[in-house]
């Protein structure tokens, strides 16, 4: 597996970038062609009607030319970075919700690039734990200030689970690339470790057929740690700048819903992370 094509959300904020940056450099790294996604929508939830009815479609249009015209500048600077990217470039921009602009883009890529973004609202953001679960993609949840991904130790979270195995497979390219390659497993109990041991084994073996040698160790749970927690511990001492996990998370009443670890992870600004759902 090679990632081919990259694609990453840009945002209408001035430059410097430090998440379109780093996505020029990893599509470099790779040799991949790199799609930039704008997408934001004013809030209609602003123009009602009443007295002031008459005004409601000078508004809108205001409002519109204002989006349009953060996509613009989100385009310029697009194309000011991506003209660095060997494999070429694509832009694509849509008067429409972040998240569901960038979800549906996704069939276009092997590997999404984002990161924690300084706008809170849904009309000019795309969050990226829904993001995750909606993309069916690997999303590299990138540390919000950094503008290199230093991946040559990586550390992949591993439970055996669907999410899990989904993510390894996706982290190929960047495992390949690493110099140090981490299989962690955290169990509840002393008497676990066996099992969880022989598990870690044949996920490292498994890899060592795609070229890729990794170390293994099953940790006993710290009682006064979360699991997020303990395997955040795990990557600090190992010098990681790179975690694979899978992203858990399930429907509830037609709404997304993150697993407590997911959310833990995303709330850290110490280490990108690779998540597949």
């Amino acid at each position: 597996m090679a990632y081919a094509t990259l694609l990453v959300h840009v945002e209408a904020d001035p430059t410097p970038d430090p998440r379109l940056a780093l996505a020029v450099d990893l599509a470099n790294r790779f040799g991949a062609k790199l799609i930039g996604v704008g997408a934001e929508l004013y809030n209609t939830a602003y123009y009602g009607g009443g007295e002031a009815s008459f005004a409601v479609g000078e508004l809108m249009a205001s409002a519109m030319a204002s989006v349009e015209a953060d996509l613009a500048r989100a385009e310029d600077k697009f194309r000011a970075a991506a003209a660095a990217v060997q494999a070429g470039s694509e832009w694509r921009a849509a008067l429409e919700f972040p998240l569901a602009k960038l979800a549906a883009e996704c069939r276009a890529a092997d590997l999404v690039i984002t990161s924690r973004s300084r706008h809170q609202s849904g009309y000019e953001a795309a969050a990226s734990g829904p993001l995750i679960l909606q993309a069916g993609r690997p999303v590299l949840v990138a540390v919000p200030e950094a503008s290199v991904l230093d991946a040559s130790t990586v550390v992949v979270a591993w439970k055996d689970a669907r999410e899990a195995r989904r993510a390894l497979l996706d982290a190929l390219p960047f495992l390949k690339l690493a110099k140090t390659v981490e299989l962690v497993e955290i169990v509840g109990r002393k008497d676990e470790a066996p099992a969880a041991t022989a598990r870690l084994a044949d996920v490292a073996g498994h890899l060592l057929l795609h070229g890729v040698a990794a170390s293994t160790s099953a940790e006993i749970e710290d009682k006064h740690a979360t699991g997020a927690e303990q395997l955040l511990d795990f990557a600090e001492r190992k010098k990681a700048g790179l975690i694979v996990a899978g992203g858990y998370g399930h429907t509830r009443m037609r709404e997304w819903v993150l697993g407590g670890f997911t959310r833990a992870l995303l709330a850290q600004s110490n280490c990108s992370v690779l998540f597949s759902h």
